[in-house]
Parts: C-alpha cells; structure tokens; sequence
C-alpha cells in the first residue's frame, strides 16, 4: 500500500532542505523532488578539481538544459546569459543560477551568513526619513518588509545553533561585545562556534582599516571553525567558493538538515524530477501537485495537500508563470541583485592566497545600508566591505588579472610567477532597487531540451547602481594604499553580468495580495496551501548575503505549516 503524501518540496536547497526535514520531523509525510542527483554521504572527498567545478562547472546548470536569457530593456531580443555562453555554456557559480542536486546553492557557496540590520525590513521608510521621497530613483517599486528584524531573530538564532554558524557576536542584548561588529542589532546569544581563522594577507587589511577609523571584524561563516553536530571543523584546504566540502565543514542543507529529515522515515527524495507545472484544483482552486519529469524523460503527476516551492528565485517564477499562477500580474517584476565591486591587488610580501576559505576573512561595517554617509554621488544604501585574503586557485586568478594583460607570453608568465601567491582582494555589494524595468517573464523565442520557454531577465544597472561602485571604489583605494598595495584593479563598472546568485524579489511577500505574491509566511495568496519560499520573497534585497534570512524565513514557513505560528 502506498502512503499518502502529505508534503511535496521541490528543491532541496538552502531552504528545501530545511522545510523538508522540519515537516518530516513533525511526523508529515515529505517527497522532496530534486531536479539533479541526491548525492552519497561520501561523494566529495575527492573534490580538489579545479577543472571539473570551476572551469567546467560540474555542479552548476548547464544551459543547454536549464536556459536562462537577458536583455538590456524592452524591445531588445534576449539571449542566453552572453557573459556565460560558450562552447561549455557554463562558468564560476558566483555569476549563474546556484547548484543542483542534494544541497543546491549551498554545495558551492562561500558560506558568508549575515543577519539582516534593523533598517534593511524598512528601508523605504528609513530612505523618506532621512532624505525625503523625492530622492527615491524614480520608477523604483520600494517597499518595506511585512515584518520586524524583532519578528526573525529568533529563527536567526536557529539557523546559527541548529545549523552551525561560526563568529563573534558584537552585540548581545544591547551590549557591545570586544571583537565583533559594533554596528549590528542585538543578539540574545554568541554564536555557537568562534570564528575562523584569517588567511595571512588579511591582517594587512585588519591594520589598514583599523588605522583608517574603521572597526573591522571576523566574518560570520556557515563553515566549522571546530567540529560541531555533524559538520567537522575546517582545515583551511582552501578549495571553497564553487566546490563541495570534502570534510563536511561547510554547512550545507546536503549535510545538516536533509539527513535528518531521512532518519524520521517520513522524508522520500526523488532525483532528477524536474517539476514542469504546479497543479490545482481549477482555475483559482487550492494546490493539488505537481507534475514532474523523471530522469529518463516519463511524466508523472504526484498529489499532495501542501507544496513548497523551495527552488532558486528564478525557477520558482518560472514555474510560477508556467503555472498561470499570476492573476495579480506581480509575478517576476521588482527583480533585484546584487552589484559586485571585485578590487584586486598584490601585497608586498607572499601570503599564499590559495589556503584558506573565502570566509576565512574580516569586515568594514562602518559604511553599510543606512550607515552611508552623505556623499557627492547621491548613493542612498552602503555595503560592506569584505577582505577576500584567500580561496583563490590558480585558474581562477589567471582570469583576475590587471586590465590590458595578455593571458599568454613572457610578461604574462613572469607576472603570475612573481604575483599569484601575493594577490589579495576585497570586495562590495551594493544594493539594487526593484524597478519597474526590471523584471522576469517567459522568453517567447527560447526554450529548453523539453518545451518549457526559458525564463527570460530584462534587467539593466541604473545610475545609482554605478555611482554606488564608484562610491565604494573611493574607499577601496583608500585602504588599499593604506595596506601598501601599490598595483591594483576592479573589476569593470558597470559589470558585464546581470546575475549574482543573489536574485531575489520575483515573488515578493507582503499583506496585500493585489501587490505582492506571497504572505509573510510564503503562502501564495492566489493558491491556497503553496509555499514559495526563498530570495525571491524579499520585497528588498540589503547589501548582506541573503542566504541566512533565506534560511531564517525557511523555518518560520516550516513552523506556520506545522501550526506553530
């Protein structure tokens, strides 16, 4: 006899892996649909290929499968991610959608976790206040959050101790605590594990920036300084950002909440199931299923009472469309990413940058979100800046190198002789603003190997997008020569890349379901019982990575749909 399912979840992502495991501890009955392969405990301990996950992008989605396309504005014809298309159609996960299989974004991410400031859940509000309305950019779509950093603090701290988060709390209950970040909000608690240790070139930066003013501190790392629950502590192999973790350092959904959601019995996983249309009880009903495609090409239609929509934003309003799941028209608009200022140089003396993890590192809080100064560039919301003293592997820095370089010759190979084991970099991300010229629909030329249109992203950096990177590029300098940096370069702005891994905003929560997507619990409030879940609910996007908040928000919808909020 087969069981009935109670829950379907589709992704087993940052935060698939979460609701999936949390529902099935609550004793639901949990298919979890994984569109690439549901990995062995084992499977990475050889994962030291820099071929195989940085060139050749074994973990990500291949675009000739999973096809993505741009354009600038209305009126153009997209194409296929151009800063991405070649002859292996993929490239360094930073800049495409994140990984799939068990795990998803979280197999290959830096493992940089932040809380969001009090001022990101209501930075309309906070910008009228301090500069007026009349200095929003016009044509943005800004709104506040429908909660409070108040309202998720809690579930901040259970990503942090149920998960695993190392750092140091800098303020606790109200009280400043020596070494953390004095800017952030308060904190019942520490974080569970102390920080990591700091690649060699990042001491430069610690003393540069303390020297400046500023207040540096350790970043906070989804990665065991020490060996915690199930994660071992890191050994610093420095293959990091865009691999698997062959000691289960990183935390990882593949590593801490997906098995424990199979220990219950309660949790099935069915890989390679790529959902191709959400299914209800007609036009307007309740959400019945899903329809899926198997690994050898067999439809199948799997019935529930709830469904989870947990994959990456972007897919998530793929099926969304695909699904006519969009009476009220916000599906896909107030697109927002993340704008990269990269600022590489070569320190004075070798700090092998190749050790260590990308997290293993400090950072400038001084200017973040509200904490800008005023400044002659009109840049409303500030970013962090981040040291970047490690993780970097031979192939990845040959594609780093100073403007007007040739990748080939003499000069070429005595440089990156001399440079690499001295290449340091820091680096922003400033805040976009959801506009009404930026959005996702579905490409009506393009699609994919089973005849779905690809999901097609109009996007293109604004003014203020440009005039924060060269705000920001002012203070990089700064503390690169204050560090002794005498040769260095940023990337180019703006970026030629209109993708982050940090897309979200396309299905935005709110109260009002004539203006937003989904509840504050990820309910859709046009599909009663579908969660859509993730990035894409934000209704703006902070300058802080938003995995942990991804990751909070996941156990705030677990605990609604087991009834405990």
């Amino acid at each position: 006899m087969t069981k009935s399912i109670d829950a379907i979840v589709v992704g087993l992502g940052a935060s698939g892996g979460v609701i999936a495991a949390e529902l099935a501890k609550a004793g639901l009955n949990v298919t979890a649909l994984e569109k690439g392969p549901h990995y062995p405990a084992d499977y990475f301990r050889d994962k030291h290929d820099e071929i195989r996950y940085y060139t050749r992008g074994a973990l990500v989605p291949h675009l000739s499968f999973n096809p993505i396309t741009w354009r600038a504005r209305d009126g153009e014809t997209a194409t296929i991610l151009p800063w991405a298309s070649g002859p292996l159609g993929t490239t360094e996960p930073l800049h495409l959608p994140p990984s799939i299989g068990t795990g998803g974004g979280t197999l290959h991410w830096g493992g940089a976790v932040w809380r969001h400031r009090k001022a990101d859940f209501h930075m309309r509000t906070s910008l009228i206040e301090r500069f007026g309305e009349a200095a929003l950019p016009e044509g943005t779509s800004i709104v506040d959050w429908p909660m409070s950093y108040d309202d998720l603090e809690r579930y901040y701290d259970r990503v942090e101790w149920e998960l695993g988060v190392s750092g140091q709390a800098g303020n606790i209950d109200g009280e400043l605590i020596a070494g953390g970040n004095p800017f952030e909000a308060p904190r019942k608690r520490g974080y569970p594990m102390p920080p990591l240790r700091s690649a060699a070139a990042n001491s430069r930066f610690v003393e540069a920036t303390r020297r400046l003013g500023l207040h540096p501190f350790p970043q906070a790392a989804a990665i065991a300084s020490e060996d915690y629950k199930n994660l071992k502590g890191c050994v610093y192999c420095g293959f990091c950002h865009g691999y698997p973790c062959h000691v289960n350092a990183k935390q990882t959904s593949h590593v801490t909440s997906v098995p424990e959601g199979l220990a219950t019995g309660n949790l099935d996983i069915i890989p390679f199931a790529r959902v191709v249309r959400i299914n209800r009880e007609g036009e307007g009903g309740r959400v019945k299923g899903v329809t899926y495609v198997d690994a050898v090409g067999q439809a199948h239609d799997l019935e529930a009472d709830i469904v989870v929509l947990a994959a990456y934003s972007l897919e998530n309003t793929r099926l969304l469309l695909q699904s006519a799941i969009n009476a009220n028209g916000q599906v896909g608009k107030h697109f927002m990413t993340h704008c990269f200022g990269w600022f590489s140089g070569v320190v004075p003396e070798f700090t092998n940058s190749f050790m260590g993890p990308l997290v293993g590192a400090h950072v400038v809080d001084d200017f973040t979100s509200e904490l800008i100064p005023d400044n002659d560039l009109g840049v409303l919301w500030g970013s962090p800046i981040t040291s970047f003293p490690g993780d970097t592997q031979p192939i990845e820095a040959s594609h780093n190198t100073p403007p007007g370089m040739r990748k080939w010759g003499s000069e070429y190979k005595e440089w990156f002789a001399s440079s690499y084991r001295r290449i340091f970099s820091m680096h922003t991300q400033t805040s976009s603003l959801p506009y009404a010229g930026g959005y996702c629909d579905l490409d009506p030329n393009v699609r994919d190997p089973f005849g779905q249109p690809a999901l097609r992203m109009t996007h293109d950096w604004r003014p203020h997008d440009i005039n924060s990177m060269k705000f920001f590029t002012r203070v990089k300098e700064a503390i690169a020569k204050e560090m002794g940096i005498t040769q260095y370069w940023e990337e180019p702005n703006p970026p030629p890349y209109h993708l982050s891994t940090h897309e979200v905003g396309t299905h935005r929560m709110g109260l009002d379901p004539k203006e937003s997507v989904v509840d504050p619990y990820g309910e859709s409030h046009e599909c009663e019982n579908l969660f859509v879940v993730g990035g894409g609910q934000f209704p703006t996007l902070p300058s802080y990575n938003p995995t942990m908040t991804i990751q909070a928000l996941a156990f705030l919808t677990a605990d609604r749909i087991v009834g405990k909020v």
